[in-house]
Formats: structure tokens, sequence, C-alpha cells
């Protein structure tokens, strides 16, 4: 093998986590020979039949993945519980390797569990050098097999990591088969969610719901004082009223990031804002009574905090 077949081949092998196939090798005009010479050499690390890691190149754990996706072919995805494990989905595992190849591909693999489907371009991305099937397809293709609770929770998970949006999931279930496992329960899951407002926390989602008898609020509403701009959780401008959700990692932050939530606070409360904390340890009722008590204090108070620079009620 010369210094350009190998120069370009670690050049391709950089965008798979240091591995190439054999037909890959091919088109730079190497041979099984040559492949199978460097490998006893110990200049190749054979990771399965048809695919190759380059030396120095240290192993990854997505290592099974890539080789099964590159022994495969072209058209090969990464899918299901292995594209749930890529995309680091809510509750994904480790397994074998699990792929879908083109419907009229004869491909036998060992160790690999394999699909025969259609997948559209748009139902599929790019990682690690080889194709995956996107966030929301991976989703549709797990939902026959996962738990009720458990495909609740990875669909929200999904939503507040911005892995995909309601819209993305509607739309790749109008592209699967209408009987497609678990098809009835994602789409009752998707039909509540679709107007409700994009959170950036479980926490946040489950306040959102909480306070839906006080609608409508606006949600990461921005508002600018002074110079300076700052973004409220829950808002009713109106009345100035606002509610901050607060979870656990609001108490392991930074001193400086402490510092800067308490500033914040205190010039919202300096210009007329009532700010409600509310926290995981809250039920939905006391959620509500928590904002329905400032609203009732600026209410009385003609829109303006009545105790000072910074008013708040936490439960």
């Amino acid at each position: 093998m010369d210094v350009e077949a190998r120069t370009a081949l670690r050049r391709i092998a950089e965008r798979q986590l240091g591995l190439f196939s054999a037909v890959q090798a091919a088109h730079l005009g190497i041979d099984h020979h040559q492949l199978s010479w460097a490998a006893r050499q110990g200049d190749l690390r054979r990771v399965r039949y048809g695919v190759y890691a380059m030396t120095g190149v240290p192993r990854s754990a997505w290592e099974k993945l890539v080789a099964a996706a590159l022994a495969a072919g072209p058209g090969a995805a990464i899918s299901h519980s292995s594209a749930a494990a890529a995309h680091r989905l809510y509750g994904a595992a480790f397994g074998l390797p699990e792929l879908t190849l083109p419907p009229g591909s004869q491909r036998r693999m060992a160790a690999v569990v394999t699909h025969r489907r259609v997948l559209l371009p748009e139902d599929m991305v790019q990682k690690y050098g080889v194709l995956v099937t996107s966030p929301a397809r991976t989703l549709v293709d797990m939902a026959g097999r996962l738990e009720p609770l458990l495909l609740e929770k990875t669909l929200d998970e999904g939503l507040i990591e911005r892995r995909f949006r309601v819209a993305d999931m509607l739309a790749c279930l109008g592209r699967s088969a209408p009987n497609a496992p678990g098809r009835a329960r994602l789409e009752r899951l998707l039909e509540l969610r679709r107007e409700a407002p994009c959170a950036d926390s479980a926490l946040e989602a489950l306040a959102f719901e909480a306070l839906k008898p006080l609608a409508p609020f606006r949600t990461h509403f921005v508002t600018e004082i002074g110079s300076r701009v700052y973004v409220i959780d829950v808002a009713w401008p109106s009345q100035r009223v606002g509610a901050e959700v607060v979870g656990r990692a609001h108490r392991v932050v930074s001193l400086s990031a402490f510092d800067r939530e308490r500033r914040k606070l205190n010039v919202l409360g300096a210009a007329g804002w009532q700010i409600a904390h509310l926290t995981a340890a809250m039920t939905a009722d006391e959620m509500v009574a928590a904002v329905e008590a400032l609203m009732i204090v600026g209410r009385a108070s003609g829109g303006r905090a009545s105790g000072g620079p910074y008013l708040s009620t936490e439960l």
C-alpha cells in the first residue's frame, strides 16, 4: 500500500471513527490482499468482516455500530435501539447493532439485527460518517417497543432537549406505515402536546401544565429593563406577575450564576414585577395558589410589589 493510498484511506477513516470498509478501500485501488497483509503486519486492525480500523485510533463505544453500518454498505442506516443510543434518547440502551437495509438487500450479517424497509432522506441524518435514522424517526420505530410511561417520558425529554419538535414527529408519522406498532399511542401523546408551550426542563413542562387554569400566559417572556434583557419562565405581562421554575440545577450552579439570578429578581422587582418561585416539591394546586396570591397583591397595590424591590412566594 503506497503512501498516497494510505493518506487517502486515513482521510476517509477520520470521518468514521477511524474505520473504513474494504469497499471504500477498493475505490482507492487497495484490494483485500493488501488489507489482509497490512492487518497481519499490525498496520491495520480488523474490526469485523470487511471493516478495518487505522492503527493508533482509540476504540470508540460506537465502533460496533459504525462498523456494522459500513459492512452493510450503501443505503444501510443505524436504526431502532441502536439509533436511540446514538442520539442518546431517554432510556436508550446498548445491545446488538440494529440496522435498517433497503428492501431489496440480500445481505446477511452476523451479530446484527436487520430490518428491511424504505427510508426517505428526511428520515435520516449523518452521524459518525454513516447514516442514522433521525431522532423523530427513531422514536416512531421504537414506539411499539416502549411501555406507555417510558414512551411518554422519552417523547417529553426529546422535546425538552430540542431533539425534535411536535411538528417533526407528526410529519414523520405521516410518512410511516398506517399500522406501525405504537403509532396510535404516539399520535395521542402528540395531540396532547400540539399546543403546549415548549419547556426547557421536565419541571418546566409540569409547571406549564399546572398553570393552565391561569391561561393565557407567556412562556420564556422577554422584557427589557434599562439596557438589559431578562427572560421570565412564565409571565402575565399585563399584571406584571411572573413565575420562575426552580429545579435542583438552580441550587448547584456556580456562585456567579446564583448572583446573576438574584440580581435579575431584584431588577424585576424594582420594575414592578412580582415573581413566584415554583419548585418540584409543589403540587399543581400550590403552584396556582402561589401565582394567584401575587395577582391579588398586584391588584391591591396597583400593579407594583408592595413588599420592596423583590417579592416572591414559595410554598
